[in-house]
């Protein structure tokens, strides 16, 4: 048997879903968290994928195996969901979020959340690289801002939650490596040993530890609404360099970058 607080978040999810209108750009009802983190890539990256649709890339394939390698996950109920997530033990488990920000509704799954007691202690994002994993990008902070932002507007308790970006440099691990390593960096974040794992695999991964801060995530989808709301076009980036990785670079209008 749920708890009224539990039935109550799961009617409102429910409702949430069910008042899209599809006023937004492209005809969308929701906003997804990935996307608007992608519009501080270029916002004309997001522009030609609803255009063009997706274009398959050796990164994009290669990142999306590693992540699944890395979160197998197995779908339960939503009694068994409030079951685990309950304990005041730390427990693993993903749920999608949801909430309005800036006049958009928003929605996402986080790639990962640590809870206890009903709470989440931790929200992790999972970033693969070919190269230096220890910069940490305006669109993979904000992303995973913008995830505990809506964990906080589906009215969890998120005083003591924190945002940790962990960044892999997947091309140099092994499989026993790979299988293991989201309960290695669960383990660290819990035990506060983060920096210890760090120095472990120098140069092979970095976790960006972050506070929770409602009013950045806030900010963060609020500076990109308008171009959902059809307040603006999109604005494409200034950098030759992220027009080169663009996939859409032999047919973007605003491409800095054209192959040879």
């Amino acid at each position: 048997m749920l708890s009224e607080s539990w039935e109550r978040l799961w009617k409102s999810e429910q409702e949430f879903f069910d008042s899209g209108q599809g006023e937004l750009r492209h005809g969308t009802s929701f906003v997804a968290v990935s996307s608007i983190a992608e519009q501080y890539y270029c916002e004309y990256k997001v522009e030609n994928g609803f255009a063009l649709g997706e274009i398959p890339t050796e990164t994009k394939e290669s990142g999306t195996a590693l992540h699944d390698e890395l979160m197998p996950t197995e779908r339960i109920s939503k009694e068994e969901f409030v079951k685990l997530v309950s304990k005041k033990e730390p427990t693993l488990a993903i749920l999608g979020v949801w909430g309005s920000v800036g006049g958009l509704k928003v929605v996402g799954v986080p790639d990962h959340v640590i809870w206890s007691g009903g709470n989440p202690m931790w929200v992790v994002e999972l970033k693969t690289t070919k190269g230096d994993p220890n910069p940490l990008w305006e669109d993979q902070e904000n992303q995973v801002r913008v995830y505990g932002l809506l964990l906080d507007r589906m009215g969890f308790d998120c005083s003591k939650t924190r945002l940790a970006v962990v960044r892999l440099k997947s091309d140099e691990l092994g499989q026993e490596e790979k299988k293991e390593w989201i309960l290695r960096v669960s383990d660290a974040l819990i035990g506060d040993r983060i920096q210890e794992l760090e120095m472990k695999y120098q140069g092979r991964m970095k976790a960006h530890l972050l506070e929770h801060d409602v009013e950045r995530a806030e900010k963060a989808v609020s500076s990109k609404a308008g171009y959902w709301l059809k307040e603006r076009e999109p604005v494409s980036s200034t950098s030759v360099g992220k027009c080169r990785a663009c996939e859409y670079n032999s047919v973007c209008p605003k491409s800095l970058y054209k192959p040879t």
